[in-house]
């Protein structure tokens, strides 16, 4: 009996142990908490996601690892869109995950909302989350999503989505000004 117990919780332990190894990650930043599955995926966003002319606001800003600059990258962008937006909500927390691809992305909003879509990234006001593909990220995708973000926390009440279409469409005309 006491040799069962010890199979089970031993096989429970080694459950566990499995599960926290291929479990995801996260990064936290000033506003989010950047979710992930594995370190590829924290280069890859950083990779793809470049500031181009907003660049020089990184040189005052610690980054050692992709995941500081990752975070850095992110905290430049929504203060960026808040002042963009003119709207600078208080206590701004939300999620960002990052998912492998688009086909994830898309998968995760029909478990959510029942829709077929061909999104690369959307945000879910519910979860307070934005979900996004690694593979085909850039930065005014990520910046439209932060606007919907910024939107959703600024009026704290839900919003007509074409007023959060226009308004996170013009974050993306006026983010590099």
């Amino acid at each position: 009996m006491h040799v069962r117990i010890h199979r089970t919780l031993l096989t429970g332990l080694m459950i566990i142990a499995l599960v926290s190894v291929s479990s995801a990650g996260e990064l936290k930043s000033r506003y989010t908490t950047i979710l992930y599955s594995n370190e590829d995926q924290v280069r890859r966003f950083n990779n793809e996601v470049s500031l181009g002319s907003l660049s020089y606001l990184l040189r005052h800003r610690n980054s050692i690892t992709a995941g500081d600059e990752v975070t850095n990258k992110v905290d430049i962008i929504i203060e960026r869109v808040e002042s963009i937006l003119e709207m600078y909500p208080k206590e701004l927390k939300f999620h960002i995950t990052l998912l492998q691809s688009s086909n994830e992305v898309q998968e995760t909003f029909r478990k959510k909302y029942g829709r077929d879509v061909d999104y690369i990234a959307f945000y879910a006001p519910r979860d307070k989350t934005v979900y996004v593909s690694v593979k085909d990220i850039e930065l005014t995708v990520l910046a439209h999503e932060i606007g919907h973000v910024i939107i959703d926390f600024y009026y704290g009440i839900k919003t007509p989505q074409k007023i959060h279409e226009v308004l996170s469409q013009y974050v993306e005309e006026h983010l590099k000004d």
